[in-house]
């Protein structure tokens, strides 16, 4: 198994310290957000670098997965691609809350500490 970031994963190819001769999943989680913040030429070499085995499978995750998006992703994926979606495809489900608390460097350990307190969610939490 291989876990690796669309930035730093070429560097690695390209210095051949990995091959893909023995990849059965390519597997890019948060696609949608890979392919529209400039990752596609990255995930381009990998998907068709000449070690990567012809017999692997290509799976894409995303919580959204926008129209655009989706036909670009098309192009790594076989023609049999099975799309599954779950709730509305390009929209956050309804049920989550997103705030946001701008804070100084230093007020950010005990603002987060404050918050999961509201919610009972730690009995004690430690930072490194």
């Amino acid at each position: 198994m291989l876990v690796a970031t669309p930035a730093r994963l070429p560097g690695f190819v390209e210095n051949g310290r990995i091959s893909f001769e023995e990849v059965k999943f390519f597997v890019l989680d948060e696609a949608d957000r890979m392919l529209d913040m400039g990752f596609l030429p990255n995930i381009k070499r990998v998907g068709t670098h000449p070690t990567m085995n012809q017999e692997h499978e290509t799976l894409m995750f995303s919580a959204t997965f926008p129209s655009e998006i989706q036909t670009l992703a098309r192009s790594f994926l076989n023609e049999n691609y099975v799309f599954l979606s779950v709730g509305v495809v390009g929209g956050a489900n309804k049920d989550v809350k997103q705030e946001v608390h701008q804070v100084s460097q230093s007020q950010k350990r005990g603002k987060l500490l404050e918050i999961l307190q509201q919610f009972g969610r730690i009995a004690r939490l430690h930072f490194c």
